[in-house]
């Protein structure tokens, strides 16, 4: 009898185990806001596929307590792989804002004016005693399709505070950076 009572209290440990409360999953996007161009560029633009170390290119958000050291977050996540969701905020908002009157997103045939490439270099949450950052390093560059020449380029390496010490203000911060680098990057095409 002892022996079927104590199979069953551990029977129950487990089952509670199983349905206990853990941390929600949480799953972010990067979204960038997009200002109608009020001149359209005369060319179209080819947006070529995006390059980020395949230590950042993980659904796993990165955060660092520490130059050295690299942490991934078990309970909140990328929506995509990195490469993934930046393209396609990247392929929205310049949809959006109308700043091409073609955006082609394969090289076929060759009859794109210019053509955007994006490296990435660091995109993570940097935690400091007194506050936490967000961070973003890129290479973006924008160039003439047939002969390479490089029209416009920003490299950056950008860390800016969240409000709060909270992983979930990550994305919109770095959204905003992008969208600033974005549209510095526009305005250097600008006559060109």
């Amino acid at each position: 009898m002892r022996k079927n009572s104590a199979l069953l209290v551990i029977v129950l440990f487990c089952l509670a185990g199983c349905f206990s409360a853990s941390p929600d999953k949480k799953y972010y996007e990067i979204h960038l806001e997009a200002v109608p161009a009020s001149e359209p560029f005369a060319g179209s633009l080819l947006v070529d596929r995006i390059e980020i170390d395949s230590v950042y290119d993980d659904f796993r958000i990165i955060y660092r307590v520490s130059p050295f050291e690299i942490n991934y977050y078990a309970y909140h996540f990328w929506a995509d792989k990195p490469s993934k969701l930046l393209q396609s905020s990247l392929i929205q908002f310049l949809e959006t804002s109308r700043l091409f009157p073609k955006i082609i997103l394969e090289p076929i045939g060759g009859n794109a004016d210019w053509i955007l490439r994006c490296t990435v270099h660091q995109i993570e949450e940097v935690d400091m005693p007194d506050a936490w950052f967000a961070r973003l390093s890129m290479k973006l560059e924008i160039a003439d399709f047939k002969s390479g020449t490089v029209l416009s380029a920003r490299t950056f390496d950008r860390k800016e505070p969240l409000s709060k010490k909270d992983v979930g203000e990550v994305p919109s911060v770095l959204s905003r950076i992008l969208g600033e680098e974005l549209r510095a990057l526009f305005a250097g095409l600008k006559g060109k």
